[in-house]
């Protein structure tokens, strides 16, 4: 970077990347980590240069890059994991943002800057996450592909960021089940409106003039997007169940969650799960 005396401003699309496995590697060969950062610098600096790019700064084994726009940015990043790919411990993680900078001489300040930096963590390694600034202006470009992974706990920074991860190009997709500790946790609006559902079909059943009994139910846990968020799945089943139990008492038996969780990923029908949990109803 250019020696400058006064610091200038300017917006710019910023990519981060850092090397997965380095200080591991570090630890055992040092010599041979030396050589991979050198030849991480004369394999992209090439590229970064051949899509307007400047290489802002090399920060231990991490690069931090900026572009005069994002889908500059992201192109680089994509050729950038093309090769990548095919040097042995050289395997990348990426992340690009969108913002204001502050370059005063040989530093590149800026809020933006540091919410690049904690971007990269959410992508796969060899992946490229992408936050929502970015994914806004390459959202129109067909050729780039993106799917939601979340909005991140991040502290300290004062901007709404939602991050995306880049999954056209024969990317790998950010895992879900890798990161989710990192982000804030979405209640759907559906959680609160189902407890009610349920409860006013149960309160229907009462008013149905019959003999007085003791309606058994079972509520099964819930199943949208795979494995990825069992965890948090199943503390919603629990709390419905708990709901459940206290709202109508004497009138309603409500199936243990231990009783419901041996079941769990089963494929049987509904009689079936009806009949081995000795309940009337399943939901």
């Amino acid at each position: 970077m250019e020696q400058n005396s006064k610091p200038k401003r300017r917006l710019a699309a910023i990519v981060f990347t850092d090397i997965v496995g380095f200080t591991k590697l570090s630890a055992k060969d040092e010599t041979k980590a030396a050589e991979l950062i050198k030849r991480q610098r004369t394999l992209l600096v090439p590229i970064i240069q051949s899509h307007d790019g400047e290489l802002l700064k090399e920060i231990g084994d991490g690069l931090l890059l900026s572009f005069h726009s994002a889908t500059s940015a992201v192109e680089c990043a994509i050729e950038i994991q093309d090769i990548a790919n095919t040097i042995d411990d050289l395997n990348l993680r990426i992340g690009v943002h969108q913002g204001e900078v502050i370059i005063d001489g040989n530093d590149i300040i800026g809020d933006d800057v540091n919410v690049a930096a904690r971007i990269e963590p959410f992508s796969a390694p060899g992946g490229i996450a992408i936050s929502n600034k970015v994914q806004q202006d390459i959202a129109s470009n067909v050729k780039f592909e993106t799917k939601l992974v979340g909005k991140p706990k991040l502290k300290g920074v004062h901007q709404d960021i939602t991050i995306y991860c880049i999954i056209s190009h024969g990317l790998p997709e950010t895992k879900l089940s890798e990161v989710s500790a990192k982000l804030e946790k979405q209640t759907p609006l559906w959680y609160y409106a189902l407890p009610a559902v349920i409860l006013i079909g149960i309160a229907t059943y009462f008013f149905i003039p019959k003999k007085p009994s003791i309606v058994s139910v079972a509520v099964m846990y819930m199943e949208i997007r795979g494995n990825e968020e069992d965890q948090y799945l199943e503390t919603i089943t629990e709390d419905i169940i708990f709901d459940l139990s206290s709202a109508l008492p004497g009138k309603l038996k409500v199936s243990e969650s231990g009783a419901v969780a041996k079941l769990k990923n089963t494929n049987m029908e509904t009689s079936e799960l009806a009949k081995g949990l000795g309940v009337e109803y399943v939901f």
